[in-house]
């Protein structure tokens, strides 16, 4: 099994560690959900797809203003294409 992690996927989870410690928990554990899920040859209650060809999905994160966006091309590979952290403005 491969995972992935897209640059814009990193820079927003390595924002996320520096300034809200409990939402880069909670990207983290539904991360890790939709691995897990993948490996099953599932995708995580909740998960839509994105795409005519089934195969990008995407997925808030519980109690989070997060959405994280994955592709699934195969059964052997899962690759984080983009979060998007919805910040509340001043």
């Amino acid at each position: 099994m491969s995972h992935g992690l897209s640059e814009q996927a990193a820079a927003v989870l390595s924002a996320m560690s520096a300034g809200a410690p409990a939402v880069f928990a909670a990207t983290i554990e539904t991360l890790t959900a939709i691995t897990a899920a993948h490996e099953r040859g599932t995708v995580p209650a909740g998960a839509s797809t994105v795409d005519q060809w089934g195969d990008v999905y995407d997925l808030d994160v519980p109690g989070r203003p997060v959405l994280v966006e994955w592709f699934a091309g195969d059964a052997e590979t899962v690759t984080f294409t983009r979060i998007t952290w919805l910040q509340a403005g001043p």
